[in-house]
């Protein structure tokens, strides 16, 4: 019962949102952006930038696994990334919402990789920084995996979902309780 009110909320916000109105607000849904500091994708290549050049400067290395392993659970790690982000982006592209953190949201999606995870594509991110540091022997890298968390977090996450419950109102309220941020 709780499952098809959540749904129909769900097919209710989007509804309003294509009619261009906010949810349970009676606004114009405008072209506002999410208010993010910085855009994943640069946080991503700053993050890892700062690993390997730490690395070239003061390598901390790990490399005590033979090679064979390392690329091996790199690989696993490189792939769940590049699966759960890629799924992301289908569920998001057939929903027909921006992907972009500069391109304002323009559906609400719960279903997919959302159903178990509010941000597939960070956790993406994060698994793909971890398997890269696994792989390259970058103890920089993977030292750095939890601070890049840690920032997409306090800088990405922390000031979307004030936007997108503003945005998608209730439902998306309903959906901040019953799925968690990361795992």
């Amino acid at each position: 019962m709780t499952e098809g009110r959540e749904a129909e909320g769900l097919e209710a916000a989007n509804q309003a949102d294509a009619r261009g109105h906010a949810m349970g607000q009676g606004q114009a849904v405008d072209d506002t952006p999410p208010p993010v500091r910085i855009h994943p994708p640069v946080l991503f290549l700053a993050i890892m930038g700062a690993g390997l050049l730490l690395d070239w400067i003061v390598p901390l290395t790990h490399d005590s696994w033979p090679g064979a392993i390392r690329y091996g659970v790199g690989g696993v790690l490189v792939l769940v990334a590049a699966l759960l982000a890629s799924w992301a982006a289908l569920v998001f592209h057939r929903a027909g919402t921006a992907i972009p953190t500069f391109r304002p949201a323009r559906r609400f999606v719960a279903t997919g990789p959302y159903a178990f995870t509010r941000n597939p594509m960070y956790l993406g991110l994060v698994l793909l920084l971890a398997g890269l540091g696994v792989m390259l022997a970058s103890g920089w890298l993977l030292l750095l995996t939890p601070v890049f968390a840690f920032l997409l977090d306090r800088l990405v996450i922390a000031r979307e979902e004030p936007y997108l419950a503003a945005r998608f109102g209730d439902p998306y309220r309903a959906y901040l309780q019953r799925v968690r941020r990361w795992l």
